[in-house]
């Protein structure tokens, strides 16, 4: 039932112009005809799911061998491999950012007030404790419903007003702001980069880790998220970027930052073993949740979680940033889910 739903979602969201940027993109880089990779592009897409955007950045068209290609984690696989080990009460705290502020706060290192359970004395002594605050709205994705919030002393007399505004429009969490490592703000200054860690946990509740990617935002957005036109790159197991980060909106690859221009090959990302280490332990806490993609901030203390997510993208397979390329992450999933 989960493949026809998506098959039909693939088909109602069909759009020829966007294929045509991935074809032109491929083609640059292989000179191959047109008809051709239209061709293997839609002959990928029923036998394997992948849509016209991964079949770019999983360098399909470099790999011909139907043994290779079958080892792709795809959109399909992702959806299943969640319904298959997440229980759905577990998922729905994931689902609620307030909720999963309140079960994970041992790890956030960060204080966190739900306006709809405090009045406007208690939100006036929250924002003199902490002048620069994150609202967020609690069911937000994407860095969708999250905006930040600098606080004045005019604007402490304005709190009563100002908490109505938010909870009107559904702002419901208010984050102390986090300061982030230097070696992170270097990356882009005007946003929170983090990193997403996704771990997978086997039946006897050991924590595994899948892969993990750099997020930093660009221009002016203070959200790293590549759906805000954010850029990511993998991490190597040793803490260190040694492949092109990639823009998820264009396709395009960057050695540097185009903004800082600070060289994203080589950089080491601070406390990374840490940061693996917090992403195992938060993984035990929900036994019912065993695939979670981990949001983490790297301060100058370490790391601590920005938050979870209960259906983790499918990355780590993009062909340009793996040090072999060409095999998917489904042998390694297999492996600790046999069933999916």
């Amino acid at each position: 039932m989960l493949k026809l739903h998506l098959l039909f979602r693939r088909i109602c969201s069909f759009n020829p112009r966007r294929m045509l940027v991935y074809v032109r993109e491929v083609r640059k880089e292989t000179r191959l005809p047109s008809f051709f990779i239209v061709l293997d592009m839609l002959l990928c897409a029923a036998l394997y799911n992948v849509g016209f955007f991964d079949y770019h950045i999983f360098g399909f068209v470099h790999i011909r061998r139907h043994r290779d290609r079958k080892t792709f984690f795809t959109m399909r696989d992702n959806w299943r491999l969640s319904r298959l080990v997440n229980a759905p009460e577990d998922t729905e705290i994931f689902k609620d950012k307030v909720r999963f502020c309140t079960t994970f706060s041992a790890f956030l290192g960060r204080e966190f007030l739900d306006l709809r359970e405090n009045d406007a004395e208690a939100v006036a002594a929250f924002l003199r404790r902490h002048p620069v605050v994150f609202l967020k709205a609690p069911s937000g994705f994407g860095g969708l419903g999250v905006e930040r919030f600098a606080c004045t002393d005019d604007n402490l007399r304005r709190v009563p007003m100002l908490r109505k505004a938010w909870l009107q429009r559904g702002l419901y969490l208010l984050e102390e702001g986090l300061m982030q490592h230097p070696d992170m703000e270097a990356l882009h200054p005007a946003s929170v980069n983090t990193i997403r860690i996704v771990t997978l946990t086997d039946e006897s509740g050991g924590p595994h880790v899948l892969y993990a990617f750099l997020r930093t935002g660009r221009g002016s957005a203070f959200v790293d998220n590549t759906t805000s036109g954010g850029l990511s790159a993998l991490i190597c197991p040793d803490g260190v970027i040694r492949h092109p980060a990639l823009s998820d909106k264009t396709g395009e690859y960057f050695d540097v930052h185009p903004d800082t221009r600070l060289r994203f090959i080589g950089f080491r990302v601070p406390y990374f073993s840490e940061a693996i280490a917090l992403c195992k332990r938060a993984a035990q806490v929900r036994p019912g949740m065993r695939y979670i993609g981990w949001d983490v901030c790297i301060t100058p203390q370490g790391p601590v979680l920005v938050e979870g997510n209960d259906l983790p993208a499918y990355d780590g397979q993009v062909y340009r940033q793996q040090e072999h390329p060409g095999r998917g992450l489904k042998p390694a999933v297999r492996a600790i889910v046999p069933q999916l």
